[in-house]
C-alpha cells in the first residue's frame, strides 16, 4: 500500500507539483512536524513552520535524486531532508542571533555590535580566540557564556573544581577581551 501511494507522490510531484506536495503533506506532514519540532523545539512556531515547508520543497525540488530502485523507501528520504533542514534551520539561527552573552562590564570594555561590519569583525575574532582555547578552558567557556551553564555543573560535568572553573574563565575572558583590543571595533 506505501508502495502505491509513494509512485503516486513522485509521480505527481514531476508531472502535477501542487497535487504531490499536497499529497505528501496529508500523508507525512505530521511526522516531518514532530521532526522539525523535536530539533527546533525551543525556537519559534514560525521557525517550525519554516523548516516544515522547506522540507517539501526540497523533496519537490529534489525528486529526481530519489532513487525508487534502491531499499529506502519515500518516507526515510523525507524524514531525512526533514532532519537536515532542521538543524541547518538551527545552525543558521544560533549564528544570525549570535550575541555575545558575555557582559561588557565583565571584559572591562565596550564592545560595538550595533552595525554588521562591526558584528562580524568582533564575532570572527570571538570565535577564533575561542577555538584556539585548549581544553578543557574551551568547554567551560562554551558550557558558561553559550550554554549558560552555573560554575557547580560545569565543574560537575568535567570533574574540577569549582574554583578552577572560575580561575578558567578568568582568565580566558581576559585573553577575548585582549584580543577585541588589538583586533575588534569597541570604544575606548
Amino acid at each position: 500500500m506505501n508502495k502505491f501511494k509513494d509512485k503516486k507522490i513522485i509521480s505527481l510531484l514531476k508531472k502535477s507539483p501542487e497535487n504531490g506536495l499536497s499529497l505528501a503533506l496529508d500523508i507525512y506532514g505530521g511526522a516531518v512536524k514532530t521532526i522539525c519540532k523535536n530539533i527546533l523545539s525551543d525556537y519559534k512556531n514560525e521557525d517550525i513552520e519554516e523548516a516544515i515547508s522547506d522540507t517539501f520543497f526540497k523533496l519537490w525540488q529534489n525528486i529526481d535524486n530519489f532513487e525508487q530502485d534502491k531499499k529506502t523507501p519515500l518516507k526515510s528520504y523525507i524524514y531525512a531532508i526533514a532532519r537536515n533542514t532542521a538543524l541547518d534551520k538551527r545552525r543558521k539561527i544560533k549564528t544570525s542571533n549570535f550575541i555575545l552573552p558575555i557582559e561588557e562590564d565583565a571584559l572591562g570594555v565596550s564592545i560595538n555590535m550595533e552595525d554588521d561590519l562591526s558584528k562580524k569583525i568582533n564575532n570572527k575574532i570571538i570565535y577564533k580566540t575561542i577555538d584556539n582555547m585548549e581544553e578543557p578552558d574551551k568547554s567551560i567557556f562554551i558550557l558558561r557564556y553559550f550554554y549558560f551553564e552555573k560554575i557547580k555543573d560545569i565543574s560537575s560535568r568535567l570533574g574540577l573544581s569549582p574554583k578552577k572553573v572560575e580561575n578558567c574563565l578568568y582568565r580566558q575572558k581576559g585573553k577575548l577581551k585582549k584580543a577585541l583590543i588589538e583586533g575588534g571595533i569597541i570604544y575606548e
